[in-house]
């Protein structure tokens, strides 16, 4: 009840008792004076509530004694209730909008999406970058308006935590999308414009693979008189020395060149790899046995061949996969220290191991390992050779396949790279072929 009510109504009911005890006690019976009074103070309660109801029904009043009699400090506090929530809701709109003001300012697009996936909000530059129209597209799937299919599968697949590139609507435009789930079961779409970072990385890749083909051919013409030179027996002995590190640094620059055309023609690459089967263990056991032959190689180099199973894709490709991979752990293990490759299948895939006993990766640059001439330890890595590109070429190849690149390594004890290969490109031997596979060991 509201604080000066009470008093008001026990002051009004004392006075209408007064009134009917003197009348009473002045002209004679007194009960029927009481009853008299009590029943119009009700009479006039009830009066009073229904004009309190009518004015919180319609906000109208007849007069404003209705508002000054008994229910006056209710009507006082109502009155201060709706005035601020008028307020209330006035700096709600105005806050509303300047978020609406300001996100239309943002170059960025944004979608808020339902928990059915429908359309319940976008500001002006989702608009612009999706070609959507906020009075006709509001409350409509989002797959039914923006329908590449690369966008319908991040959709389907609800994986959120990477953000997805796409195309855009309008010709030659780029667009990176990301959905950010939010309160109850909503999300939002964040939509942004990369079309010129990706011209920028076509340029740079048509950039370097134009310069790599064209260093090939006077790369190879000097390689062709430094050898000759190399050959010449009237040649003084005081050249032979720098002819000879001529001939290794220009055999260095072209295995650059050569990774530089692979990994370009990698990243290029706008469709997945074929889907040729690829007798996999063959060429492993290849590598193995061109390992051996080395003079300067760990004492231990095992292959454990545990399946017949093959992997649909490009020859070249997986060769470079797996001859990068164990160039790598040839390069950086000791003499003394253990190789051992695997290749097995469970039931997510076909998977290649190689595990070394070399220097490892500090953890904090396990995620930069792969990328272009990145390198752990640079003045090591000048003195075991390698173009810095090997890792890079092996995770743009696993991509093409659909597959993966996992590293697990701790400094001074040794790394291990596993390529994952989804059953989707795995061949299945037929039973008497698993049955001939090697054991492992």
């Amino acid at each position: 009840m509201a604080p000066g009510l009470l008093p008001a109504l026990a002051w009004r009911v004392g006075l209408a008792l007064l009134a009917a005890l003197f009348l009473g006690l002045t002209l004679g019976g007194l009960a029927w004076w009481l009853f008299a009074a009590t029943l119009g103070l009700l009479g006039y309660l009830v009066y009073s509530l229904w004009g309190l109801e009518r004015w919180l029904r319609t906000g109208k009043r007849r007069s404003r004694a209705e508002s000054d009699g008994v229910l006056g400090a209710i009507y006082a506090d109502i009155m201060q209730l709706r005035q601020r929530a008028r307020r209330r809701k006035k700096r709600f709109h105005r806050l509303l909008r300047e978020v609406r003001d300001s996100t239309d300012a943002m170059h960025d697009g944004g979608v808020i999406l339902n928990a059915d996936m429908e359309i319940a909000w976008l500001n002006d530059a989702a608009s612009r970058l999706l070609g959507l129209d906020p009075a006709r597209d509001q409350g409509q799937h989002i797959t039914n308006l923006v329908r590449h299919p690369d966008f319908v599968a991040y959709i389907e697949e609800a994986e959120f935590s990477e953000k997805l590139k796409m195309p855009g609507p309008r010709r030659n435009t780029h667009l990176s999308v990301q959905l950010i789930p939010y309160g109850n079961q909503q999300k939002l779409l964040i939509v942004q414009d990369i079309t010129r970072e990706v011209r920028l990385e076509h340029m740079r890749r048509d950039f370097v693979a134009n310069v790599s083909h064209e260093l090939r051919s006077p790369l190879t013409v000097i390689a062709g008189y430094l050898e000759s030179l190399g050959d010449e027996r009237s040649l003084d002995e005081v050249w032979r020395q720098p002819v000879a590190e001529m001939q290794r640094q220009v055999a260095r620059m072209n295995s650059i060149v050569h990774d530089l055309i692979t990994l370009s023609r990698l990243e290029a690459a706008e469709r997945p790899a074929g889907q040729e089967p690829v007798d996999v263990p063959d060429m492993l056991d290849q590598l193995h046995r061109e390992a051996l032959t080395r003079r300067e190689r760990p004492s231990e180099l095992e292959l454990r061949l545990e399946t017949t199973a093959r992997v649909r894709g490009e020859e070249q490709e997986l060769h470079s996969v797996f001859s990068n991979l164990l160039n790598n752990a040839l390069r950086f293990t000791p003499p003394e220290g253990r190789i051992e490759c695997r290749w097995w299948q469970d039931e997510e895939g076909v998977h290649f191991s190689i595990t070394d006993t070399g220097i490892g990766i500090p953890e904090t640059l396990i995620p930069r390992i792969t990328e272009r001439f990145f390198r752990v330890d640079s003045g090591r890595a000048r003195e075991v050779g390698g173009t810095g590109l090997g890792l890079a070429i092996v995770k743009h190849a696993l991509l093409r396949h659909g597959g993966r690149l996992e590293i697990r390594s701790r400094p001074g004890e040794g790394s291990t790279f596993i390529c994952h290969f989804p059953t989707a490109r795995t061949v299945l031997p037929p039973p008497e072929a698993e049955a001939a596979a090697p054991s492992p060991g």
